[in-house]
C-alpha cells in the first residue's frame, strides 16, 4: 500500500494547492497534458520519503513525531512547575543537614517493638534466591507471593549468599508481584552476572501476546535495556545505557520511574552509580502497564531467555533517590535500620548516622513528607498541561532518502527510469528563483517553499477562489477543484489576480482577505432576483445579486444548536459523538464490541466539525446534507435537494431536541403568541413575519394543541426525546406544540439557506 498512499498524497496536495490531481500522469503521458508520468513521480518523490507509519494505533494519541503549540499560559504554568520542582529538590537537599534534633526526639519516641519492626518502607517483594534446594522461591516480604523456578535448579554462591544460574531455558515465575500502572512510581533492585553478551532478559512483566504489555530490564550487547510498553511500538519507550557491563563479575542494578509516562522518568544505576542512557524509542506511555502475565526471573513471558545469574531481586513500590541506591549497592539496604535504630548514637559511625539522616528525611520527616507529596503532584499536573496543548502530526524525513522509480502503467512492481524529487516542469519556469535555490536533494520543505514563492502562478489563486466559493456558493472558477484546460475559464479573471496579489501582500492572512470579501458591495447586496435578471443570468455568475445558495451539512445542525441555546462554542478538544441511528457501525465493523455510543452531556452539543468520523460509515445526517464521506480529497461539494433531507430535519434527534429548547426558549422569554413567533422569527430567520406568515403559524400552532390534548401521552413521549432535560415548570401539551411549530420553522427553505 505504499504506493497508494504516496499517490493519494500526490492527488491531496495537488488538489488542494494546485486546483488539478495530477492522476492523469500516473498511468502515462497524455499528448497535450503539461503534467508528464516524469513529472508526476519526480512530484511523487516529495512524499515518497515520509515514514510509513502514519497511525497510531492507541487511540488515545496520535502518531509521532507531533508538533505541540502551547498557549501563552501553559508555556508559563510548565515553567512555574519546573521552577517548583527545582527548588523542592533542592530544600530537601538542604534538609538533611537541618534535622538534629528532630531525628533525636524521633529516636528517643521509638518503643522497642517498634525498632524491631523497622525495616524496608516502601519494600513490595523481596526474592533473595537464597534458598538451598527445590523448586520454590522465597519471597520475605509475602511468603504467600514465593515463586517457583521452572526448568533446570541451578543454583551457585551469589554475591549476597546464594544465586540462581539461567542457562537460557530455565527461569522463575514469581507470579503476581510488581504490577504496576503507567503513572506508578516503582523501583526494582537486581544483582547480576553475565556469562554472555547475548540479548537476554533479567526479569519482565510482559505479555508478548499483546503488543509487549509491560516491563523489563534487559541485557542486549552487554548494555542495560529497559522497556515500559503499553502498546509496542506507539505507545510505549526503550532506553538502553551508554556504556555495556562486564562480563565474569557481579554488578547491581537498579531501574527507577517516576510514573511520568516519558522516558525521562527513568532513571538507571549500575553498582549504585546513575548512567547515561539513549532513548532508542521514545513515546509517551499514554495506555496502561497493567499485565496478567506473572513476574519472571530470567526471561520473558515467552522469550529472550538469560544467560548469567541473578541474585536477591528487590521491587519497591517507590522511587529510590539515588542514595537509596547507592546504600543497596553497599549492601547497606534499608533492612538494616532496626540494628542501626539499636546502635547507641555516640558508637555509630558518620556514615551510619548519615544513613540514619536520610532515611529519616526520606521516610519520617513531616515537612520533608508535604515536600514530597507536592512534588509528586507537580509531574502529574505537568502531564495533564501536556495532554492539553494542542498538537498537530507532522511528518519526518528518513536519513536516507527511499529511492523512487517511474512506474509503468502505475504498477507498484513495473519500475522504470530512477527519478529524484524535483516540480512539475511547466510551474517551474515562473518560481525559477526558488527552484535554484533548492537543496540538491530537495524535501518537502523546499516544495513548501515553491508553493508559496509569491510568483508561483497557481497556490493564491487557487486558495482565494476556494474561499469566495465558501462565501458566495460558487467560485470565480466554477471547477475550483481543476483549474487546468478542462476546467472552467474565470468569471472575472481580474478579481482573482487582484484577490490573489492582496493574499501574498497580506502575507497570506485568510481573515484579512475573507474581511475584505464580507465587507464589499458585491457580497452585501440583496440575494432577491426579478425574472428579468433570473432568465439571463440563473446562477449568479455575473455577481449582480448576493449569494444565495442551501447551508452545507455541518452548518445546517450547528444552526439549529445555535438557536435553540444547545450550542457548545468550546474551542478544540478531542472529537465527540452526537445522536446517530441505533445499530449504525455494527456491520461495517470488523469486531463487533465496535459499536457507536453517543456521548453525553456537552459532547452532543459541540460544533459538527469535532464529529468522530468513520470514513466506511460516515454520519447519515451528514451525508443526506452532501457531507463528503472522506474516502478521497473533495474540494468541491454536490449540492442536492431530496426529501429525505426534511426528513432528517423533522425526525433526527438533535433537530427535535433543538425544536424544543427553542420552544422552551420563547415560551419563557415572552407572555403572548403574537411575541413567541415574533421571537422565533428572529432567532431563526433573522427577520420578523409577515400576516400571512404569522396566521399560519398560529394555524400550525392550534392544530398541534389540538392533537396533544387529545394525545397527552404523545405530548410526554414527544418531549423526551434528547439527552437536555425539558423545563418542567411548561405545560407538557404547550411546550410540545409550540416544538412542533418551531420544528416547522427549522424546515424552511430559508431557514437552511444563505440569503
Amino acid at each position: 500500500y505504499h504506493v497508494e498512499y504516496v499517490a493519494d498524497r500526490v492527488h491531496t496536495t495537488s488538489t488542494v494547492f494546485l486546483a488539478m490531481s495530477m492522476q492523469c500522469a500516473r498511468c502515462h503521458d497524455h499528448k497535450y497534458d503539461p503534467i508528464s508520468q516524469r513529472d508526476y513521480y519526480q512530484f511523487a518523490s516529495f512524499f515518497n520519503n515520509v515514514p510509513d507509519k502514519v497511525v497510531s494505533y492507541n487511540k488515545a494519541r496520535m502518531a509521532e513525531p507531533l508538533l505541540k503549540v502551547p498557549s501563552p499560559e501553559q508555556t508559563a504554568e510548565l515553567q512555574k512547575i519546573e521552577a517548583r520542582l527545582v527548588e523542592i529538590d533542592q530544600v530537601l537537599k538542604d534538609r538533611s543537614g537541618n534535622v538534629g534534633e528532630e531525628l533525636k526526639a524521633w529516636e528517643a519516641s521509638l518503643t522497642p517493638e517498634q525498632i524491631a519492626a523497622a525495616g524496608p518502607i516502601g519494600l513490595r517483594s523481596h526474592l533473595p534466591l537464597d534458598e538451598a534446594e527445590g523448586e520454590l522461591v522465597g519471597n520475605r516480604v509475602i511468603a504467600e507471593q514465593s515463586g517457583t523456578i521452572k526448568g533446570s535448579v541451578l543454583r551457585k554462591p551469589g554475591r549476597l549468599g546464594q544465586a540462581l544460574e539461567f542457562d537460557g531455558s530455565n527461569y522463575v515465575d514469581a507470579g503476581q508481584i510488581g504490577d504496576f500502572d503507567n503513572t506508578d512510581k516503582f523501583s526494582i533492585s537486581v544483582w547480576i552476572h553475565l556469562t554472555s553478551n547475548d540479548i537476554g532478559t533479567v526479569l519482565s512483566k510482559m505479555d508478548d501476546d499483546n503488543a509487549y504489555r509491560g516491563y523489563d530490564l534487559m541485557i542486549d550487547g552487554g548494555k542495560i535495556a529497559a522497556h515500559f510498553v503499553s502498546h509496542w511500538p506507539d505507545n510505549a519507550f526503550r532506553i538502553a545505557s551508554k556504556n555495556p557491563v562486564s562480563l565474569n563479575e557481579w554488578h547491581h542494578l537498579v531501574v527507577t520511574y517516576d510514573g511520568s509516562k516519558r522516558a525521562q522518568g527513568v532513571k538507571l544505576y549500575v553498582d549504585g552509580v546513575a548512567q547515561e542512557f539513549d532513548v532508542t524509542t521514545n513515546n509517551e506511555l499514554a495506555g496502561s502497564l497493567k499485565t496478567d502475565k506473572p513476574f519472571h526471573i530470567g526471561r520473558r513471558h515467552k522469550s529472550v531467555p538469560l544467560k548469567g545469574l541473578v541474585d536477591d531481586v528487590q521491587i519497591y513500590g517507590s522511587e529510590l533517590s539515588s542514595d537509596d541506591v547507592s546504600s543497596l549497592a553497599k549492601g547497606e539496604a534499608f533492612g538494616q535500620l532496626a540494628e542501626l535504630l539499636k546502635t547507641p548514637g555516640a558508637e555509630r559511625s558518620s556514615q551510619q548516622q548519615q544513613l540514619l539522616v536520610q532515611y529519616y528525611v526520606s521516610q519520617v520527616d513531616a515537612t520533608a513528607k508535604a515536600l514530597r507529596a507536592e512534588r509528586a503532584e507537580l509531574p502529574k499536573r505537568r502531564v495533564e498541561i501536556e495532554n492539553e496543548i494542542p498538537a498537530t502530526m507532522v511528518m519526518s524525513e528518513p536519513s536516507e532518502p527511499r529511492p523512487a522509480f517511474i512506474l509503468k502503467r502505475g504498477q507498484y512492481d513495473q519500475r522504470g527510469d530512477q527519478v529524484e524529487s524535483e516540480f512539475p516542469q511547466a510551474l517551474s519556469d515562473s518560481v525559477s528563483a526558488v527552484a535554484e535555490q533548492a537543496t540538491n536533494k530537495k524535501t518537502r520543505l523546499d516544495l513548501a517553499r515553491w508553493l508559496t514563492d509569491p510568483k508561483h502562478p497557481l497556490t493564491a489563486r487557487v486558495a482565494v477562489n476556494r474561499w469566495w466559493e465558501m462565501l458566495f456558493g460558487m467560485g470565480l472558477v466554477e471547477t475550483s477543484e481543476d483549474f487546468g484546460s478542462q476546467g472552467a475559464f474565470p468569471s472575472h479573471p481580474e478579481l482573482l489576480d487582484w484577490l490573489a496579489t492582496e493574499l501574498i501582500a497580506q502575507k497570506w492572512d485568510q481573515r484579512a482577505i475573507l474581511r475584505e470579501i464580507v465587507l464589499s458591495a458585491t457580497y452585501r447586496q440583496s440575494s432577491n432576483v426579478n425574472p428579468e435578471l433570473l432568465q439571463k443570468d440563473p446562477r449568479n455568475t455575473l455577481l449582480a445579486r448576493g449569494p444565495r445558495y442551501r447551508l452545507p451539512a455541518e452548518t445546517v445542525r450547528d444552526q439549529a444548536l445555535f438557536v435553540s441555546g444547545l450550542f457548545s462554542p468550546r474551542i478544540g478538544g478531542p472529537s465527540v459523538r452526537p445522536y446517530q441511528p441505533e445499530g449504525l457501525w455494527e456491520d461495517v465493523s470488523v469486531e463487533r464490541r465496535d459499536k457507536y455510543v453517543p456521548d453525553a452531556g456537552e459532547g452532543l452539543y459541540r460544533r459538527s466539525m469535532y464529529t468522530f468520523w468513520k470514513r466506511t460509515c460516515p454520519p447519515p445526517g451528514m451525508a443526506t446534507f452532501d457531507a463528503p464521506d472522506r474516502e478521497f480529497c473533495l474540494v468541491r461539494r454536490a449540492r442536492t435537494n431530496t426529501p429525505l433531507q426534511a426528513l432528517v430535519l423533522l425526525n433526527d434527534p438533535t433537530f427535535v431536541e433543538a425544536s424544543r429548547k427553542l420552544a422552551e426558549r420563547c415560551l419563557t422569554a415572552a407572555n403572548d403568541v403574537d411575541a413567541r413567533i415574533d421571537l422565533a422569527f428572529r432567532l431563526v430567520l433573522s427577520r420578523q413575519p409577515d400576516q400571512a406568515e404569522r396566521a399560519t403559524i398560529k394555524e400550525i400552532l392550534d392544530e398541534a394543541t389540538k392533537a396533544f390534548t387529545e394525545e397527552p401521552a404523545a405530548a410526554e413521549e414527544y418531549l423526551t426525546i434528547g439527552a437536555s432535560p425539558r423545563d418542567v415548570t411548561l405545560p407538557p401539551v404547550e411546550q410540545a406544540a409550540w416544538s412542533a411549530v418551531m420544528s416547522v420553522l427549522l424546515n424552511l427553505d430559508e431557514a437552511i439557506s444563505k440569503l
